[in-house]
């Protein structure tokens, strides 16, 4: 990117175009001129040799010097040879003839006598040289006027620019609420000013973003180090006891159990970690009918509570874009959710519908509820209501995030009873056009 001054530039390219103006116009007049001159002198010639020739004799035509000599014009008369012809005496048109400095036309009279009749071109020059001179100073003066105004122009055009360069340097020192908030952006220092007003709030928004997922990957750090902090604990104290008292059954037994339970629990843990810094990136997109993903994860979960009322209901083939791994996650999150929170003889329902362009999933139980308070707390990383129960609180987190992820949302719904979740997900053309 050039980076010269642009009011140097904007200065000199007007400047420059105006003396290419004005050097038009000095010449174009200047010749103007001396053609006017020129051809007054011209015509001056030719009157007094058509009034010589209507005098018809030298005689005659001596008469007529003193009130040509008074407008500058010589003549000289040759008298003709004795044996001269007499000259045609049809019409012609009188010749002029440049000479040096001078003007030259000859007549010949009908008697034969030849008159020539001469004029000098100085005056014209001396005319034309102080026209060209006064023209020079006009343009001069003109030119240092223009210099003048046109500084002063584009100081005064180019201020809105002092003050865009003014308000970047004192963002730049820490003023992120400075804008320029332009009255007009229908104008090119107006556009300029939105979009620079834009791109402020661009940068202050991925500066906040940053900060919160810089906060939140600390946070996320230090919770997935507590975390796994404690079944590591766990399975180092069961081991250590196992190898240093090496007890009899059915101790043996109790540690081994607890070593194989603190593993799964520690296996679970490291699966839910990497599957959240799986959501990174993004899904593969592929056509996903819910319905077909429900329909197993529901018939698992009646085997698992056979005395639970287990519903399922799809209006229609609920079709969306997205992966088809991710999103079973997110169902079966949600219907496991449910079977640790109902009775043995609880109910769930899970219904399938189209609506408005989405699909969504609506999952509700029987079970204790959560409070008001906890329905957006539920769905933050580590969070677990109830610490008596398996789980690590990722679950939620992992499936709002998958939600997210396909352009849709997971929230908890307020009811009077139990717990109730829906997911919404745009249908498959939808999703693919957005």
């Amino acid at each position: 990117m050039k980076t010269g001054s642009l009011r140097a530039r904007v200065i000199l390219t007007t400047l420059a175009v105006l003396a290419i103006v004005l050097a038009g116009v000095v010449t174009a007049v200047t010749l103007a001129y001396r053609a006017k001159l020129d051809g007054d002198l011209h015509t001056r010639l030719a009157e007094a040799g058509a009034s010589v020739l209507h005098a018809g004799s030298a005689g005659q035509a001596k008469r007529l010097l003193p009130g040509l000599a008074l407008e500058g014009i010589a003549i000289r008369i040759t008298p003709p040879p004795s044996t001269a012809t007499p000259p045609s005496t049809s019409a012609r048109s009188p010749i002029v003839r440049p000479r040096g400095s001078l003007l030259i036309l000859d007549e010949v009279l009908p008697d034969g006598t030849k008159i020539a009749f001469s004029t000098s071109r100085t005056s014209i020059n001396h005319a034309v040289n102080n026209l060209l001179l006064i023209e020079l100073l006009v343009a001069a003066a003109a030119l240092a006027l223009a210099t003048l105004l046109v500084f002063q122009s584009t100081r005064t055009a180019l201020r809105p620019l002092s003050s865009v360069i003014e308000t970047a340097r004192r963002i730049a020192h820490g003023d992120s609420n400075l804008r320029l908030d332009p009255s007009r952006t229908d104008t090119e220092l107006g556009s300029l000013a939105q979009a620079f007003d834009q791109m402020v709030d661009a940068l202050e928004t991925a500066i906040e973003e940053a900060r919160a997922s810089d906060a939140a990957t600390r946070r996320f750090l230090a919770d997935a180090s507590h975390e796994l902090r404690t079944p590591i604990a766990a399975l180092q104290a069961s081991i250590e006891t196992l190898l240093r008292e090496q007890p009899e059954r059915p101790e043996s037994d109790r540690l081994q159990a607890a070593v194989a339970r603190e593993s799964e629990r520690l296996g679970r843990l490291v699966d839910d970690l990497l599957g959240l810094a799986r959501l990174e990136a993004h899904p593969t997109r592929t056509p996903v009918d819910l319905a077909a993903i429900a329909r197993p994860l529901v018939e698992d979960a009646r085997m698992r509570a056979p005395d639970a009322a287990i519903a399922l209901r799809a209006d229609s083939h609920a079709l969306v874009s997205g992966d088809p791994d991710a999103l079973e996650r997110v169902l079966r999150n949600l219907i496991e959710n449910a079977l640790a929170a109902i009775k043995p003889n609880g109910r769930i329902d899970l219904q399938l519908r189209r609506r408005n362009g989405y699909a969504e999933a609506h999952i509700a139980d029987d079970g204790p509820g959560i409070p008001e308070q906890d329905r957006k707390r539920i769905f933050e990383r580590f969070v677990r209501l109830d610490p008596s129960k398996p789980g690590h609180g990722l679950g939620l987190a992992i499936a709002r995030r998958i939600a997210h992820q396909h352009d849709g949302d997971l929230t908890c719904n307020a009811t009077p009873t139990g717990a109730s979740f829906t997911l919404r997900l745009p249908t498959a053309l939808d999703a693919e056009q957005a």
